[in-house]
C-alpha cells in the first residue's frame, strides 16, 4: 500500500503584532524623549588621558569662553523654578511668571542679572544673536560676585528640592573651559568656587590616547 504524503507548504509568520510593538516603542521614545539645550557658548575643551566619567547625578555646569567669559547652566526644571523665584524676589528683577518659566526650561546663560529679564524676552535666535558680557565675577568681595551668588543659590535649590524628594543627589560642580581660555580667567572661577567653600568639581577635557598605552600596541 502505498504511503501518503503530506503535502508541504513554506512555513509563514505573522509580523503583525511586531509591528506593533515596534511603532508603539518608537511612539513612546518620541514623546518621553526631551531636547538637549544647546550650550551658551562653543567650547573646544584641552585633551587629556583621564579616564573619570562625569557622574549620572544632576550637574551645574560652568562655561568659560577663549575670551574669559563666564556662563551657568544647571540640570532640572524644579530646581530652576525655584531658584528663580527665590532670585526674583530677593534681588528684586521684576520677572513675570511666564519669564520665571522660560529660566526653568532654558539652557546656559551668561549676562548679569540686571539684563536678564531682557534676555528671558529674546527668542532663542535673539539670544543667540545677542552679545552676552558674561556672568559678573568679583574676585575681591566674594559677596558682590554674582557668579558665587548663583553657584550659592543653585546648589540650595537643589539641596532643597533634595528634602522635598523632588531629586535624589546634590549638584555635581562642572567647569568645562576652553583650551585657548586664558589662564587667570579660568583662576578666576576657581577662586570663586573656594571662596564658597567649594573645593570638589570636575574639570572637562576630551579624551585623548594615552601614550603608554599606544606605545604598548605598537611595540607588540
Amino acid at each position: 500500500m502505498p504511503k501518503h504524503k503530506p503535502k508541504r507548504s513554506n512555513p509563514t509568520i505573522d509580523m503583525t503584532a511586531m509591528c506593533d510593538v515596534s511603532f508603539l516603542l518608537l511612539t513612546f521614545f518620541i514623546l518621553t524623549a526631551k531636547a538637549r539645550p544647546a550650550e551658551s557658548v562653543i567650547v573646544d575643551t584641552p585633551s587629556s588621558i583621564s579616564q573619570t566619567k562625569l557622574p549620572d547625578a544632576g550637574t551645574l555646569t560652568l562655561l568659560v569662553s577663549k575670551e574669559g567669559k563666564v556662563f551657568l547652566d544647571m540640570v532640572g526644571q524644579h530646581t530652576r523654578k525655584y531658584l528663580i523665584d527665590e532670585m526674583n524676589n530677593d534681588y528684586s528683577l521684576g520677572l513675570t511668571d511666564e519669564e520665571k518659566l522660560k529660566f526653568s526650561i532654558a539652557g546656559g546663560f551668561g549676562v548679569p542679572r540686571a539684563g536678564l529679564k531682557k534676555w528671558l524676552d529674546a527668542s532663542p535666535t535673539e539670544r543667540n544673536e545677542m552679545d552676552e558680557s558674561g556672568i559678573p565675577i568679583d574676585t575681591v568681595d566674594v559677596n558682590k560676585s554674582e557668579l558665587a551668588t548663583w553657584i550659592h543659590r543653585a546648589r540650595l535649590a537643589q539641596f532643597e528640592m533634595k528634602k522635598q524628594g523632588v531629586v535624589s543627589d546634590e549638584y555635581v560642580i562642572v567647569l568645562k573651559a576652553d583650551k585657548d581660555t586664558p589662564y587667570p580667567a579660568v583662576k578666576r572661577v576657581i577662586n570663586t568656587l573656594t571662596d564658597i567653600n567649594v573645593n570638589k568639581f570636575n574639570l572637562i577635557t576630551t579624551m585623548e590616547g594615552d601614550p603608554n598605552k599606544l606605545n604598548a600596541i605598537e611595540g607588540k
